[in-house]
């Protein structure tokens, strides 16, 4: 087995890399659906309403996602709180799901897509990362115009992501370059996922 860790900022095009490793035969953990299941367990949902207020639940009483992006993409210390809350229970549900994986003998690529990902101890575990970048105004223009948020809302969740990844220094790392064409940062991502298969083979010889 191969691990792969797929990061990148907000709207870098990390997600549509790892669908592409899923096509090619990976097998993908998305620690978003995670996170999304996790705040279903009624301890954690209990901690996220005593950290960020009633007013994170929407009308069917479960925690509306937006809203707390909203909170903790404005502040700095909240997007540390939420981190230090999910952390542990996204990072314990990926590593048994790793080891299920692992004592079944799964002979391929896992990958791992998480964009919290250089803020947790996980990454040690991975044999490569894959870091999808793009350039800032490319950021901007995917939140802005595809996902609709007000440029000042935009600003304030790159910034917020800007220091973990410019600290984010791995020395396993493979970089995938995305400038906003499609065909471009599929080519882009299919040049490193030979040499993942490379690594792969190599690892399996040993």
């Amino acid at each position: 087995m191969y691990l792969i860790g797929i990061t990148g900022m907000i709207a870098s095009g990390k997600t549509t890399v790892a669908k592409l490793y899923k096509e090619m035969g990976a097998y993908l953990l998305n620690a978003d659906k995670l996170a999304h299941e996790k705040l279903k367990n009624s301890a954690i949902k209990k901690r996220v309403i005593e950290a960020f207020g009633k007013e994170i639940l929407g009308e069917n009483g479960d925690i509306d996602r937006a809203r707390v992006a909203e909170i903790v993409f404005s502040d700095g210390k909240k997007l540390e709180e939420l981190n230090t809350i999910m952390e542990k229970p996204i990072t314990s549900a990926l590593r048994d799901r790793i080891m299920e994986l692992q004592e079944g003998g799964f002979p391929g690529v896992v990958a791992v897509d998480a964009a919290m990902l250089p803020r947790w101890n996980l990454v040690k575990a991975m044999d490569v990362i894959i870091l999808v970048e793009a350039p800032k105004w490319q950021l901007m223009n995917r939140l802005v115009r595809q996902r609709g948020l007000l440029q000042e809302d935009a600003e304030r969740r790159i910034e917020a992501q800007e220091s973990m990844f410019k600290e984010f220094h791995p020395k396993k790392q493979l970089i995938v370059k995305n400038n906003g064409d499609f065909i471009e940062l599929r080519t882009n991502a299919m040049q490193v996922w030979m040499e993942i298969k490379k690594r792969t083979l190599a690892k399996m010889e040993k």
